[in-house]
């Protein structure tokens, strides 16, 4: 995160044991979209000859979704949010394949540790 750290939870369950939601302020994304360039081809092609992982793309892959991540983090801060509930991420090819979208979702919401019961 760029700027002031911000602690935020993000968790791909509805709930957050140990914490009770207090208030729901709605749906969250980030995105990115990343084109394939001629130098990443060329490797997956060389790596594709041999089988096995193609690790150009592999890379290229979790920059992009650490990049989405973050980028659902600072949209739901914007919206006040201390947490995310049912987070989720989807890939999608565009451009007949030339470019990868990249995408993260969730509810933003307020929580606060739970009272515990004794």
């Amino acid at each position: 995160m760029s700027g002031k750290e911000t602690s935020l939870i993000v968790v791909t369950t509805p709930t957050m044991p140990g914490y009770e939601i207090t208030k729901v302020l709605g749906t969250v994304h980030g995105m990115t979209v990343r084109t394939r360039g001629v130098g990443g081809k060329i490797i997956a092609g060389i790596e594709g000859v041999f089988g096995g992982e193609v690790t150009s793309y592999t890379s290229e892959c979790e920059k992009a979704r650490k990049e989405s991540l973050k980028r659902l983090i600072d949209n739901a801060t914007k919206m006040g949010a201390n947490a995310i509930i049912g987070a989720d991420f989807e890939t999608s090819d565009i451009l007949q394949g030339s470019a990868t979208v990249f995408a993260a979702w969730g509810t933003a919401v307020i929580i606060k540790p739970a009272k515990k019961t004794e």
